[in-house]
Formats: structure tokens, sequence, C-alpha cells
């Protein structure tokens, strides 16, 4: 990867970086910062698969008009092909911070929380509110779906053959199989209510991509958005209480700020479940089985298999 990061800043900055540091990854890449001769530093994420790279560079531009809270420049995107390099890399801006989501939230005096948990959940309904006329789909996408039901139906279809693998190769147990069965039959009833706007989400909100300004008063900026596109807001949700987000109490205050759909709890435990072994497919990733279970268990009890 270092040998990755040194051919796409000589490509793109025709000079050779002075230090990388590892920022740490995720499913699909990782993240480095990189110390530049005379230039400042920059944020480097290196991404397995091709063509990823260009799609979070569109996904940061759009959020970052609408989003009420900073989020990173993009400077370029450097592909595999171009530098000679073993991964596509996106090269943005550094925001200094500390991460929301490995913070005990009790350290932090009670106005900081308030103020920190309203910038989190305003800015995600500002996004929210941010609405596609033309219906659901990818950021780029020719043609959008006029129905959310219609657009998500072959998406979670997939999902499910997706589990078929993975319960063939031994990595998911036959209870969990049997969940994705019998709630993918019941489709409809979970997706009874319509959803009425094609609304930008981020894809991945949660508070491990939330950064705090380093005295930890208020939000610095909103990082690493992904799936980022038009789709139900609601999609969004689960992510608020993953990592310490219950703690910071978002998913109560964004339901206290915006009325949540009467079938949201069905609705939120679906998204998860079928978000969380997608990611475990595509990524190719280990999949938790204590985790699975839990997310399993709750659209189980949702839906009253």
């Amino acid at each position: 990867m270092q040998n990755t990061i040194q051919k796409a800043i000589f490509s793109f900055y025709h000079v050779m970086p002075e230090k990388t540091e590892d920022l740490g990854g995720g499913f699909y890449g990782k993240v480095f910062l990189v110390s530049l001769p005379g230039c400042g530093q920059v944020a480097a994420k290196l991404y397995r698969f091709a063509g990823f790279a260009r799609r979070e560079s569109e996904q940061l531009k759009a959020l970052a008009v609408h989003s009420l809270l900073r989020m990173p420049k993009v400077f370029g995107v450097v592909e595999a092909g171009m530098s000679g390099g073993a991964y596509d890399v996106l090269l943005m801006e550094y925001l200094e911070g500390v991460n929301a989501g490995v913070q005990d939230v009790r350290t932090i005096p009670e106005d900081a929380r308030t103020r920190i948990r309203d910038q989190i959940v305003d800015n995600l309904i500002r996004l929210h509110e941010t609405v596609n006329p033309e219906g659901f789909g990818p950021l780029d996408a020719k043609v959008f779906c006029p129905r959310w039901e219609d657009y998500y139906y072959p998406v979670a279809n997939a999902i499910v053959k997706k589990a078929r693998v993975l319960h063939k190769k031994g990595r998911l147990t036959d209870e969990i199989l049997e969940v994705f069965e019998r709630s993918f039959r019941r489709f409809d009833e979970v997706f009874s209510c319509p959803v009425k706007k094609a609304s930008l989400i981020h894809g991945d909100y949660n508070t491990w991509n939330i950064l705090l300004v380093p005295d930890r008063s208020r939000v610095g900026a909103v990082i690493d958005p992904y799936g980022c596109c038009w789709s139900d807001s609601e999609y969004d949700l689960y992510q608020l209480d993953n990592a310490n987000g219950r703690d910071w109490g978002l998913l109560e205050r964004y339901a206290a700020k915006k009325s949540l759909s009467p079938n949201f709890p069905a609705k939120r435990a679906f998204y998860e479940l079928y978000t969380e072994i997608s990611h475990y497919y595509d990524s190719g990733v280990a999949v938790i089985p204590e985790l699975v279970q839990r997310q399993a268990d709750a659209l189980k009890h949702a839906l009253s298999l």
C-alpha cells in the first residue's frame, strides 16, 4: 500500500511524500495521512475495488452542497491505471478531529453533548430534506425509479441470494438464512407504507464517521459516506444506534424532530441485517456471528417470525 501511495502522490502532485501515517480502514479500503514537502497534508484513501474511489468522490461532492457540517474537500482521484499503483486512491482534505464514536459520552459536559447531538441530527435531517423529484436511485442514474418499493425490491432480492451463497459456504447458520427467506416473503408487509420522497442519504451515518473538534465542544466534520443515493430517508437511521450512538441519544433525537413511518421498526431491522450481510459478501470480510445473530433476532422480533 505504501508503494501505491507514493505512486499516486507523485502522479498527482509530482512530489514524493515525506511521511505516511495509517489512520485505519474498513470493509473496502484504508486511509492514510500523507505529509507533502511544502504542501501540507492530505488524506489518501485506498480502495480494494476499482471504481469505489470515483464513486465516493462524487458522493462527497454531492453531500457537501447540502450538508450543514463540514465535509472533506476532494482534490482528485488517481486510478490504478493512471499511476501504476495497485489500488485506486481518493485524495482529499485532511480534517483534524477526534472520533465521536470512540468517546465516553459521560465525560463530555452536558451542554456540549446536547450541542453535538443536535448538530449531528440536524445535519442528517437537512440531507434528508434534500429531495430528488425524479425518484429513487444512484446519484448518477440515467433514469430514476418513481417508487422506492420497486427500486429496493431487486436490491433486497439480490442480498437474499448473497445470503444463500454465504450459507452454502458455512458462513451463515440455517437459522439466519431462514430469517432472510421468511422476511423477504413479507417484503410487501414491511414496506406497506409508501415512501413519498426520494431523499439524499449519507449511507453510513454513524458516530465513527463524525469528527469532533479537539476540545470536544462541537462537531467538526462528517466523513466517509457509503451508498449515498436518492433513497428512503429511514435507510440511514439504524446507523444512528451504531458505535456509541445510543449513548448520544441520536435516534431518539431524530424521532423527536422528524416523525417516523408507522412501520419503521420493521424497516429498520430489515435494512440493518440485509445491509450488513451485503457488506460481508461484497467485501469478503469474515462474518461476525454474534453481531449477525443479534440483527437476525431483531428482525425476527420486529416481524414476529
